[in-house]
């Protein structure tokens, strides 16, 4: 029994997810983050949890607009605040741990550059783990290839990266953003184009 009810909660959530608006959020979202790395590293974290947090409203309220006279409102489940966020926690150390294998294999755990060159390495695991937990949420496959390609872009960049500077967290935030850009203009037009709103006529 709670299996189907999994299951009918995740194409739930598939359908509310199929708009491309959260694609669109999250661009917004990592090129702000981006262009805070340029301006002043220190406060990354800062303007991202005000992002977070205050983006979300205007989130909701582009739902309200475009999605829910579409398919319906809909509001997720949030009974399992405390494993998800332990989830991400997990994720979040995993990849702070890879970064330390990584960075004492190359003998550099006290070289500030080569904690700048694997920036880019933690960011790809960490924001792989967000994306995976959509895709397990939504049974949608493209997020899957999104966390597969923050994985991927953020090894290349940590490669190819010199530790000089942070350049290489901005272009894989970039990367990823104009990523998820694409993404989500081409979810939100297919879903506009397949549901149009109905309008009542005068007999309702």
């Amino acid at each position: 029994m709670s299996r189907d009810i999994g299951k009918i909660e995740q194409q739930a959530r598939r359908a509310g997810y199929q708009d491309g608006l959260l694609e669109l959020f999250a661009a917004g979202v990592l090129f702000v983050i981006a262009l805070g790395w340029i301006a002043n590293p220190g406060f990354v974290g800062i303007l991202a949890a005000f992002i977070v947090l205050y983006g979300w409203k205007l989130f909701d309220r582009v739902k309200a607009r475009v999605t829910y006279p579409r398919i319906g409102y809909s509001r997720e489940r949030a009974d399992e605040p405390q494993s998800s966020a332990w989830g991400m926690l997990w994720f979040i150390a995993g990849a702070f741990l890879l970064a330390i294998v990584v960075i004492a294999l190359s003998g550099g755990l006290a070289e500030p550059a080569e904690w700048r060159r694997a920036a880019p390495l933690i960011s790809g695991m960490t924001l792989s783990g967000g994306f995976w937990y959509a895709a397990e949420q939504s049974g949608l496959a493209r997020y899957r290839l999104v966390a597969a390609l923050a994985v991927l872009l953020g090894v290349l960049l940590w490669l190819v990266g010199s530790g000089e500077d942070y350049s290489g967290v901005v272009w894989h935030l970039l990367g990823l953003a104009g990523t998820l850009a694409l993404l989500g203009t081409w979810a939100l037009v297919t879903f506009v184009r397949s549901h149009p709103i109905r309008e009542l006529d005068a007999d309702g």
